[in-house]
C-alpha cells in the first residue's frame, strides 16, 4: 500500500448519488417504483441509467450488517473487493440468516467483527468466517461468549491469525477459548470491561492449548497461572499484560519459548525471574497511581518502587530527591546486551498545588558488550518526551549489515510527529555513536528492501507530505520529497485556466541532490462539480505498493 491509504469522494454531487442509492437500497425500492416524468432527484443526482449503473460498483471500507437479507443486499450495490471490514450481528440462534447468506459471508476477505444482540451467538457462526483475516468479538452488546459446539468436521477457520475480546471479565471466553485450540490463530488481544470496578485476571492456562499462539497482549489485565505444568510446552514467544502481587512469575520459567515481556508492575514485589532468564527481552513500566483523571498525585508512597530490582540492575538513588524509575528496558543482539533506564524526577508543588510535579525525564542506555560497558545518552538539546510507549529496539537503520540502537523519543508538535534516536555501530571505535541526522526525522520508517527511511507529516488539513533519506558518509541526507494539497486561488498557476469554483490538488515531487533541491515536478488536478476528475498521468505511480513514494511492498 502506498503513501494514500484511502479513496474518498471529493465531488458533492457524486457523494449525494451514492447517498441516495444507499438510501433507496434500504427501504427496498432499487428500481420498482415507474416514473412518468423526470422527478426533482432525478434532476438533481442522476437519472435512473446512472442509479443502475452504480450497482455493484460504490465503494466502501467498511459495513454493518444485521441479517442475511441485508448482506445480499449491500453484496449487489457494492465492490465487495472493495470492503476491508464488517461488523456482523448474529442471534443466538441465526434465525435472521439464510444458509445461503451465511455461505456468502465466506466471501469477505477482511477483518470481521461479531457483535450480538442477544449476548452469544452460536459456535457454528464462526465457521463461515473462511475468507476473514482478523476477527473481533465486541463488547457494545456485551457479548459473553459462544454457544454450542462447532459442526462435526467443522473448525475454526484456519487462516485467522488475530483475535481480539473486547470487554473480558475474568472467566468469559472460556468457550471460545476452547474452540481456539485446534485453530492457526497467533495473536490474540484482550480488552477489559471498562465497566469493572477492579483490575480483571487472565489465567495463561486457558490460552496454553492453543499451539499456534505466539503473542498474547492483555491490556490492563493482569497475568495470572492456575498451575505451572498446565503451560508446560506452549509456544508463546510475547506476553504483555499487568503484573501484580499475585501474579506466579513462574510462567517465565514454564514458557520455554518466552523471547519477550511487556509489562506494567503494579506492587512493590521480586522481580528478579525476569533478570534472571538470559536473552529475555523485557520492557517494564512501574505504575504510577493517580489521584484524578487530570491531576497526578506522584509521590514515593505512589510510586512502584522495587529496591531489590533497583540493586540487581545497579540503579542507585530511585527514591532519593524524588527520583524514580519509569521505564526499564533490556535487549540483546549477539553478545551485546542494552538495558535502557527513563528516570522521571519530580519537585515538590507550590502552595497552591498538590502533590508533586513532573520535573524532567531523563534517558540513557546503558551497553555491555563482552566486559566493556559504556552509556549512551543524546546528544546536548536533544529532548526526551515520555508518555509513549518509548520502545528501544535493535535495528540496521545504516544498512551496513549490522545491527544498531534505536529508542523512541517522543511526540512533539501539534501534528504529534513522532521522532526516534538512534546510535548507529562503527566499526573504527566498536562502540555506538549517536547520529543527530536521524534524530531529526519525523516518524521514520525503516524500508529494509529498498535501503532508505522514509518519512511522513501533516502540514494541514488538506496538505500532507512525504520524505525519502538514504544514508551518505555518516548522514542521513533527504533524496526526494512529496507533497500532495489543495491550492488557495492566489497559488494557481494561471496557464490551468480553471473554471470558477473549481478545486485544485497539486502534487509537488522535489528532487534533492547533496541536500538541495535540484528539480520541481508539479502535477495538477482540477476538479468541477457534476464532471469527472482527470488526475495526473504521474498519480498512479505515487501509491502504487512498490513505487518509489510508496512503502516498499
Amino acid at each position: 500500500m502506498g503513501v494514500f491509504g484511502g479513496i474518498f469522494i471529493r465531488n458533492r454531487k457524486k457523494f449525494m448519488l451514492l447517498f441516495m442509492i444507499f438510501a433507496v437500497c434500504l427501504s427496498g425500492g432499487c428500481g420498482q417504483a415507474q416514473r412518468h416524468e423526470e422527478s426533482e432527484t432525478e434532476r438533481d443526482f442522476g437519472s435512473g441509467e446512472e442509479i443502475e449503473a452504480a450497482k455493484g460498483n460504490l465503494q466502501a471500507y467498511f459495513l454493518t450488517i444485521h441479517s442475511g437479507e441485508e448482506l445480499a443486499l449491500m453484496r449487489e450495490w457494492y465492490d465487495w473487493d472493495s470492503v476491508q471490514s464488517i461488523t456482523v450481528y448474529f442471534s443466538k440462534d441465526l434465525r435472521e440468516w439464510r444458509e445461503e447468506d451465511l455461505q456468502a459471508l465466506t466471501k469477505h476477505h477482511g477483518s470481521v467483527a461479531v457483535e450480538s444482540d442477544a449476548g452469544t451467538f452460536p459456535a457454528r457462526a464462526l465457521t463461515y468466517l473462511t475468507g476473514a483475516t482478523e476477527v473481533y468479538l465486541f463488547a457494545n452488546s456485551d457479548v459473553s461468549d459462544v454457544t454450542g459446539t462447532l459442526p462435526e468436521g467443522a473448525g475454526f477457520p484456519k487462516q485467522i491469525k488475530a483475535v481480539t475480546l473486547y470487554g473480558y471479565r475474568e472467566g468469559k471466553y472460556e468457550a471460545l477459548l476452547r474452540l481456539l485450540q485446534d485453530s492457526g490463530v497467533e495473536t490474540i488481544t484482550v480488552k477489559p470491561d471498562t465497566k469493572a470496578e477492579e483490575t480483571q485476571r487472565f489465567w495463561l492456562d486457558d490460552a496454553a492449548g492453543i499451539d499456534t499462539l505466539k503473542e498474547l497482549v492483555l491490556e490492563d489485565i493482569s497475568i495470572q497461572v492456575r498451575g505451572e505444568t498446565a503451560i508446560d510446552g506452549s509456544g508463546l514467544e510475547r506476553i504483555e499484560g499487568l503484573i501484580d502481587k499475585d501474579t506466579d512469575l513462574c510462567f517465565v520459567e514454564n514458557l520455554t519459548h518466552l523471547e519477550e515481556i511487556t509489562s506494567r508492575i503494579l506492587d512493590v514485589r521480586e522481580l528478579s525471574p525476569l533478570l534472571q532468564r538470559e536473552g529475555l527481552a523485557l520492557y517494564l513500566e512501574f505504575y504510577k497511581k493517580t489521584a484524578g483523571f487530570e491531576e497526578e498525585d506522584y509521590g514515593a508512597g505512589n510510586y512502584t518502587v522495587c529496591d531489590d530490582f533497583n540493586k540487581m540492575v545497579s540503579l542507585s538513588g530511585m527514591g532519593q530527591e524524588n527520583r524514580y524509575l519509569g521505564i526499564y528496558q533490556r535487549r540483546k543482539d549477539k553478545d551485546c546486551v542494552a538495558e535502557c533506564f527513563i528516570i522521571d524526577r519530580f519537585s515538590e508543588a507550590s502552595d497552591q498545588e498538590e502533590g508533586m510535579n513532573l520535573t524532567d525525564t531523563e534517558a540513557w542506555i546503558r551497553v555491555a558488550d563482552g566486559e566493556t560497558v559504556y552509556e549512551l545518552r543524546p546528544e546536548e538539546g536533544y529532548g526526551f518526551c515520555a508518555g509513549i510507549r518509548n520502545r528501544m529496539t535493535f535495528e540496521d537503520i545504516n544498512f551496513d549489515g549490522v545491527k544498531d540502537i534505536v529508542l523512541e523519543a517522543g511526540s512533539y508538535g501539534t501534528q504529534m510527529l513522532t521522532y526516534k534516536y538512534g546510535w548507529i555501530w562503527e566499526q573504527a571505535s566498536g562502540r555506538y555513536a549517536f547520529s543527530p541526522t536521524f534524530a531529526g526525522i519525523g516518524d521514520p520508517a525503516i524500508d529494509v528492501k529498498h535501503q532508505l527511511v522514509r518519512s511522513s507529516w501533516r502540514n494541514w488539513a488538506a496538505s500532507h507530505s512525504w520524505a525519502i533519506y538514504r544514508y551518505v558518509d555518516g548522514q542521513f541526507v533527504m533524496q526526494g520529497r512529496l507533497t500532495e494539497e489543495v491550492l488557495f486561488t492566489e497559488d494557481i498557476p494561471p496557464e490551468l485556466e480553471v473554471p470558477e469554483g473549481a478545486e485544485v490538488w497539486r502534487w509537488q515531487e522535489e528532487i534533492m541532490e547533496d541536500g538541495e533541491v535540484a528539480e520541481v515536478i508539479n502535477s495538477y488536478a482540477v476538479e468541477v462539480e457534476g464532471e469527472e476528475t482527470i488526475y495526473p498521468e504521474r498519480y498512479e505511480s505515487y501509491y502504487e505498493e512498490d513505487s518509489y513514494w510508496g512503502e516498499g511492498g
